[in-house]
């Protein structure tokens, strides 16, 4: 696991630890042996505007959700199964064009509010 994800772990848990260090000792000892393909919101916000779709959060985690139940383990889930998804259930709304124009150009990501 990479440790980042391991960081924002612990920051979640933060609240509720007694020794935020060590849980973070605890969690680095665990991944070890371990590895996790981790997919994320912003991913499919990513996919879905170079697909010129724009999602709510609620929307790409129903996309990511969807994905992980219909995914072949043999296989595993590359970009091509999340632009097929976008592209044949289309979710959220299409871009406009100031929207597109600030993706291609400047790399920014448009989520629905």
């Amino acid at each position: 696991m990479h440790d980042h994800f391991i960081d924002q772990m612990v920051r979640k848990l933060k609240p509720v630890l007694n020794d935020p260090t060590k849980a973070k000792k605890i969690l680095d000892h665990f991944w070890e042996t371990r590895l996790a393909l981790v997919w994320t919101v912003e991913q499919v916000h990513r996919a879905a505007n170079e697909r010129k779709r724009v999602f709510t959060n609620k929307e790409a985690v129903q996309v990511l959700e969807t994905l992980h139940e219909q995914h072949n383990p043999q296989t595993g889930l590359k970009w091509e199964n999340l632009w097929d998804h976008i592209d044949l259930y289309s979710p959220g709304r299409k871009m406009s064009r100031s929207e597109l124009n600030r993706f291609v150009s400047k790399d920014i990501i448009t989520v629905q509010r």
